[in-house]
């Protein structure tokens, strides 16, 4: 058969579009003008006719063989009345008329989900009829949910009669709830939680699930190393510090250096009256939190690539005085036999950055050395990081003149 014309096939895809939307199902919850659900074939045009009049017989029997007529359920047609000169008169369907959702679900043999819907969907209401909007703007996340509805529905009891706890989740006391449940199921929390608890349980302005209904987070932490050994405090140099217990205290040290890499930070050379705070990445911003910051004397060192500036202009946006170090065009033409390749460079604009660092990202961004040139803050010469510190830093006789174990010379 021609299949520039509407079948039981393409009818029963039609039905599937609105299943897969949602359509469907909403119309078992709630009030909905979807059904009857009108459907205009494709069909063939009055010039057909007598050329493919068998054709069309056939396509009209098979349409007529699979509605509600020949099943007793299904779909209904309009049919037209048209006059040829040589056929005569005859009927052709125009549309398919879907009269109830049960005739859809039928079609689509989907009475079972459907079914499981309203189980759930009506569970769910019992609890808190204020979900049934959510139900029937999502219904296939109800059925996605399945049979955790029993747990989410008791983690959102909880949470309602215990908001903002001030808790770990690994400490919620919720029979048969663990906290994998929960973590594997924030999502659809999230949204839940947000329409059954009252506005003063959630936070608006945060991002993480913990933080947004009250509970207690993972402490971020801040790794630094002591670089001058007479403000070691009883002996310990290297520290990691919760970010939230670090911004209490103010180090004796009036300069700081900042750099993502690792190693980098653990090797940092020994300098009077100062510290390095290393492996931060994008993530500096956790820096604002700490006031003391805006006291010191702040030098950043990143790698030298477009990500490199974008960081150091993240940096400079809460502590302004930061300086750049090994930052320079200089040093990225010294080591162009260890570049390598950067893969996602920024390119977008930067503001707080001067006029040679400047001109260095537009040469990066630009390719104009190679394509995505790059040059890790690891792979630069330990001995020039020794040698700048040295020369525009530190003043004479406070640079420690020995290498540390495990760092590259």
């Amino acid at each position: 058969m021609c299949t520039r014309w509407s079948d039981p096939q393409w009818i029963r895809e039609e039905l599937r579009r609105k299943w897969d939307s949602g359509r469907i199902l909403q119309a078992l919850l709630t009030e909905d003008d979807l059904f009857p659900l009108r459907l205009p074939l494709k069909r063939p045009k009055s010039n057909e006719v007598n050329e493919n009049f068998a054709e069309i017989s056939h396509w009209i029997k098979r349409l007529r063989d699979h509605s509600r007529q020949g099943i007793g359920f299904g779909y209904e047609l309009i049919e037209r009345e048209m006059v040829h000169r040589q056929s005569g008169r005859n009927l052709l369907p125009t549309h398919a008329i879907v009269p109830t959702v049960q005739d859809a679900l039928r079609l689509l043999k989907k009475e079972r989900e459907a079914n499981k819907f309203l189980e759930l969907a009506g569970g769910m209401t019992a609890h808190w009829p204020a979900l049934q909007e959510w139900a029937g703007r999502y219904p296939h996340k109800v059925l996605a949910a399945g049979d955790d509805w029993t747990g989410i529905l008791a983690v959102m009891k909880w949470f309602s009669l215990n908001p903002r706890c001030g808790l770990y989740l690994r400490q919620l006391d919720i029979p048969g709830i663990d906290t994998k449940f929960i973590e594997r199921r924030k999502g659809i929390l999230t949204e839940l939680l947000n329409i059954i608890l009252p506005e003063r349980a959630i936070d608006h302005n945060v991002s993480s699930f913990e933080q947004q209904f009250g509970l207690r987070i993972k402490p971020v932490q801040v790794r630094m190393r002591l670089l001058d050994q007479a403000q070691y405090i009883q002996g310990l140099s290297d520290l990691t510090i919760p970010v939230e217990q670090l911004k209490d205290w103010s180090p004796a040290a009036d300069r700081v250096f900042i750099t993502e890499n690792e190693i980098n930070g653990l090797c940092f050379p020994d300098t009077e009256n100062s510290l390095v705070i290393f492996g931060l990445g994008y993530g500096v911003d956790i820096l604002k939190a700490i006031a003391w910051l805006k006291e010191k004397e702040i030098y950043y060192w990143g790698d030298l690539d477009t990500h490199g500036f974008a960081i150091l202009d993240q940096v400079r946006s809460f502590l302004p005085q930061t300086r750049s170090l090994l930052m320079e065009e200089s040093i990225l033409l010294q080591h162009r036999a260890l570049w390598s390749v950067e893969d996602k460079p920024f390119l977008g604009q930067l503001t707080r950055l001067s006029p040679e660092e400047q001109r260095l990202l537009c040469s990066l961004q630009n390719n104009t050395w190679g394509k995505g040139v790059r040059l890790e803050q690891e792979r630069v010469s330990f001995q020039q990081v020794k040698q700048c510190l040295r020369e525009k830093l530190i003043p004479k006789g406070s640079f420690a003149q020995s290498d540390f174990p495990g760092c590259p010379v």
